[in-house]
């Protein structure tokens, strides 16, 4: 079981608020129409990429080692439970091919670029994102809150760090594009508006990520209350509109 097992709604109706969006700003690196090419949405989650991808006119196969999430995204489109280390298709099978922050949770970013790259074919895309080192001021005042309110990060949420730390910028993402034997792309670093402009949408997203919602589900009703006011305040406070920093990769086979 994953910190991810039984989350499916809960990041569709919560972390999809920021994950949404992002996920509409990768896919837009690519210009012009999408239609008539077949899309991979690997570590697929609750499928916002794939709708993105849809949106744009492409047929998409949806894959995630976590049946929860596979199956969510199944109501989409067609979708396997794979992990992206080992895909379970042939190579260059897909014209676009979207990872949207899924190589940060990798220990060797490289070995899974290397994967995504094998099923796309030649001459077409690979897009990938995560998020920068450098934290958006929101993200850090919802999870002190969350610290005074008795939460504890687990274990495997510092090995994620570990790993997340390793892509956060565009040169440490660029070595693991290079090492993944791609010859062709651009990393780029950005602030990414996501529209939430009201704290409590900031706070209802980042309450959603595993490590938060295992804490905050397991207070009673009047525990829970008074951490989502308090986290509300908070971001409130920072007196910034929530804009994540993000590193995106377009890599061409």
């Amino acid at each position: 079981m994953s910190q991810y097992t039984g989350l499916a709604e809960v990041w569709a109706a919560d972390a999809a608020l920021a994950y949404g969006p992002l996920a509409v700003h990768l896919v837009d690196r690519l210009e012009g129409s999408l239609s008539g090419t077949l899309a991979l949405d690997a570590g697929a989650g609750s499928g916002v990429a794939g709708d993105a991808l849809r949106a744009r006119g492409a047929r998409v196969i949806a894959a995630d080692r976590e049946f929860d999430m596979a199956a969510y995204a199944a109501d989409s489109d067609p979708a396997v439970t794979a992990d992206v280390l080992a895909l379970p298709f042939r190579d260059g099978s897909f014209d676009v091919v979207v990872a949207a922050f899924v190589v940060n949770h990798l220990a060797d970013p490289g070995a899974g670029l290397a994967e995504l790259r094998r099923v796309t074919r030649p001459g077409g895309v690979v897009l990938a994102s995560t998020f920068s080192t450098s934290r958006a001021a929101a993200k850090g005042a919802v999870d002190d809150v969350a610290t005074r309110h008795g939460f504890e990060p687990p274990a495997w949420y510092a090995d994620l760090r570990v790993c997340a730390d390793s892509v956060g910028d565009v040169s440490s993402f660029d070595r693991a594009v290079a090492e993944a034997g791609f010859t062709a792309w651009t990393v780029t670093e950005e602030a990414v508006d996501v529209g939430l402009v009201d704290p409590a949408d900031v706070v209802r997203y980042r309450l959603a990520v595993p490590q938060l919602h295992a804490f905050v589900s397991g207070l009673d009703e009047r525990r829970r209350a008074d951490l989502v006011a308090d986290a509300v305040e908070a971001v409130r406070a920072t007196g910034e509109r929530f804009r994540p920093e993000v590193v995106e990769v377009v890599a061409t086979v």
